[in-house]
């Protein structure tokens, strides 16, 4: 191995001396062409035009290729910047979609998830209805009587609280109680119990004719422009007839004396009144007379809708003392007036105490569960 190292070596160093032992015997022969050449060019005395135009030749060139060589430098710069730029463009150009996708895709994920979550909660209440309908497949058919006696007991609750009609609640109640007998059902025993209860305590409440009281109260409002206005009339006594002058002369003495006292009586006149002392009231203020007691006859209305018993008295009773004391007494239509409100003064409002039927949770109990709980009917 190291041997035939060494033999490569000699041989490249025997090649390489040949060659330089060429290099040195050319360089003489071109030395003498070259002096050759130059002696001629002396033997002139000076530098030749042609060589001054090659120099300047070839300094322009050197010019010109520097300014040429900076003025591409500079573009290929600029082209460079440009390069750079337009790749910051393409490259935000590309980024800008990626990114939209990106938040593309976790909305499409996201609601991806809320869809798979509404799907289950729909999936999960499909099966609650489906498992309803069917204990409703197999109830017995008189379930559908059960929810008329519940509707028939809420509307009950209604005529009773919001219209304050305790004889239709009662008519109501009765009909229900008539629907669950049909159902010919022992167990339902209980509920019979609890309407019974309600009807009972239905009955007890005394109705109040609100529709007809405030009819009567606007037919008296109506009446009141009509009504005569009490005015002060006093009775004066008649003139004594014995003080008459007669035309016979023959009665001149007696004349005279008739004369003289009746002129003594017409210095002082003394008046009775036989009727009570009436208060005076201006034709100009009957209008607000009348006002007034229409606007009392309307809360009256206003506090019978409110149940509020006190005002309503408070009101009938005011209007009253008005009319009896501004008002003709002795008119027929001022007597009819003060009969009507006195009636009405004594009408009692009575509201309902009940918050709840008994029945009404047992037959909700028949409607959801298809019979009574049997806690709540051993209970009752």
């Amino acid at each position: 191995m190291d041997k035939n190292t060494q033999e490569s070596k000699a041989v490249a160093t025997t090649e390489h001396d040949e060659s330089m032992d060429a290099t040195f015997t050319e360089t003489p022969q071109a030395n003498s062409t070259a002096s050759q050449e130059a002696k001629p060019a002396s033997s002139g005395g000076g530098v030749s035009w042609g060589f001054l135009f090659n120099l300047v030749f070839i300094l322009l060139l050197l010019f010109a290729t520097a300014t040429g060589g900076f003025y591409l430098y500079q573009e290929l710069t600029q082209q460079k910047e440009k390069t750079a730029a337009l790749t910051k463009q393409l490259q935000q150009g590309l980024d800008d979609p990626r990114t939209r996708i990106t938040h593309l895709e976790q909305q499409q994920r996201t609601a991806e998830n809320q869809f798979d979550q509404k799907l289950a909660q729909l999936q999960a209440k499909q099966g609650e209805v489906q498992d309803q309908v069917n204990k409703l497949a197999q109830r017995n058919p008189n379930h559908w009587m059960a929810e008329e006696a519940k509707y028939l007991v809420r509307m009950a609750g209604n005529k009773l609280w919001l219209e304050k009609d305790p004889q239709t609640a009662l008519s109501l109640l009765e009909a229900a109680d008539d629907r669950i007998e049909t159902m010919k059902d022992p167990s339902l025993t209980p509920i019979r119990k609890a309407l019974a209860r309600d009807m009972s305590d239905v009955a007890a409440i005394k109705s109040t004719d609100v529709a007809g009281t405030v009819l009567s109260l606007d037919t008296i409002i109506e009446r009141l422009p009509k009504l005569k206005v009490n005015r002060s009339e006093s009775k004066i006594n008649a003139k004594d007839d014995s003080l008459q002058v007669t035309e016979s002369i023959d009665d001149w003495q007696t004349n005279l004396a008739k004369s003289w006292q009746a002129l003594i009586e017409e210095f002082v006149i003394i008046r009775k009144r036989t009727t009570d002392p009436a208060p005076l009231l201006a034709p100009d203020q009957q209008w607000y007379l009348v006002e007034n007691i229409r606007n009392k006859l309307l809360q009256a209305q206003l506090a019978l809708f409110r149940q509020d018993q006190v005002n309503y008295r408070q009101s009938v009773t005011l209007a009253r003392k008005w009319i009896f004391q501004y008002f003709d007494l002795g008119d027929n239509k001022t007597e009819q007036t003060l009969a009507a409100l006195d009636a009405l003064a004594t009408l009692e409002i009575q509201s309902p105490t009940i918050e709840q039927f008994a029945a009404t949770p047992l037959l909700q109990q028949l409607v959801t569960h298809g019979g009574l709980i049997k806690d709540r009917g051993a209970s009752l």
